[in-house]
């Protein structure tokens, strides 16, 4: 399922930076980084907390999620950083837009494709 997340992350920034480039070209690299930044925070949890398949011991499957949602966060807010730091054109709005959309498919996407395929 976390790659299925991830997919539907990376066709939403793509998505979000083609409809950015209809308000100028630094609104579609704003919104393509925002977006690119909650795809980047997403893709390191599900690397950290998926890594132990199969893992029997239950405090290493907590250990994983609470290193994978600490890494996340740490990442997104260096990778915030670096691009308010270094993009001298950077559009504030798009940015934030394109993070906000994309970090909620992996927040929803979670709630909604959970229950894909469960028997009632």
């Amino acid at each position: 399922m976390a790659v299925r997340l991830l997919k539907w992350q990376l066709a939403l920034t793509v998505g979000v930076t083609v409809t950015g480039l209809l308000g100028g070209l630094w609104a579609g690299v704003s919104a393509g980084m925002g977006g690119g930044i909650a795809l980047a925070g997403s893709a390191y949890f599900a690397l950290q907390a998926f890594r132990h398949a199969g893992a029997t011991s239950a405090s290493h499957i907590v250990r994983s999620f609470y290193k994978g949602e600490a890494g996340k966060f740490v990442l997104t807010a260096a990778l915030f950083a670096i691009v308010l730091i270094t993009v001298p054109f950077v559009k504030g709005v798009w940015l934030l837009t394109g993070f906000i959309l994309v970090h909620l498919v992996g927040a929803w996407g979670v709630l909604l494709l959970g229950t894909a395929g469960t028997k009632k």
